[in-house]
């Protein structure tokens, strides 16, 4: 065993010059390959800006669309109500609530909006929480919206999801049916 050592190390030990360009080198890749590198998001800045926008208002756009999908998808899944198309309409609109910091000198109270700061110079008003708006009113129009049955289950599960009056929910027929 100690003849095999020392057979090797008389052939390959000092390493050549050559083969220790190639130790360097494969020492450096190992490094430059163990160097966390930073992402590059293909839009720039100024685009998720806008985009981050136009995406805010859509939410905003969008829950009343969504509201009017959801209930008229579980109406339409009720024995007896058939075909449905439904309507709701909202008092005011969302509202954000954004963070603010306080600093107190003296007598003086100060408030200041805490921003998040996004790619380059870009920066967007930080928010806690975001209130959507209230249900004021349905109108649903409903192919059993003949029967009183109908119409009552369909009065007590508005109620139920929304929270709002009886007064403030109409129920029709729809055209057509028998």
């Amino acid at each position: 065993m100690k003849e095999k050592w020392n057979l090797w190390r008389k052939k390959y030990w000092p390493p050549g010059k050559d083969k220790l360009l190639i130790l360097v080198l494969f020492g450096l890749l190992l490094a430059v390959i163990a160097i966390p590198v930073e992402e590059k998001k293909e839009e720039s800045g100024g685009q998720e800006a806008a985009s981050a926008k136009e995406q805010a208002e859509s939410q905003s756009q969008s829950y009343e669309e969504q509201m009017e999908a959801k209930l008229q998808e579980l109406l339409g899944a009720v024995e007896g109500v058939g075909e449905v198309k439904v309507m709701l309409t909202f008092e005011g609109s969302s509202e954000k609530e954004v963070e603010k910091d306080v600093s107190l000198s003296g007598e003086d109270e100060s408030q200041e909006t805490v921003y998040e700061e996004h790619s380059g110079s870009e920066r967007t008003p930080y928010v806690t929480s975001e209130k959507n708006p209230k249900v004021a009113g349905v109108l649903v129009i409903a192919q059993g919206g003949g029967s009183s049955r109908i119409r009552q289950e369909i009065l007590e599960a508005a109620q139920a999801l929304f929270g709002i009056d009886a007064h403030k929910i109409k129920i029709m027929k729809m055209e057509g049916t028998k």
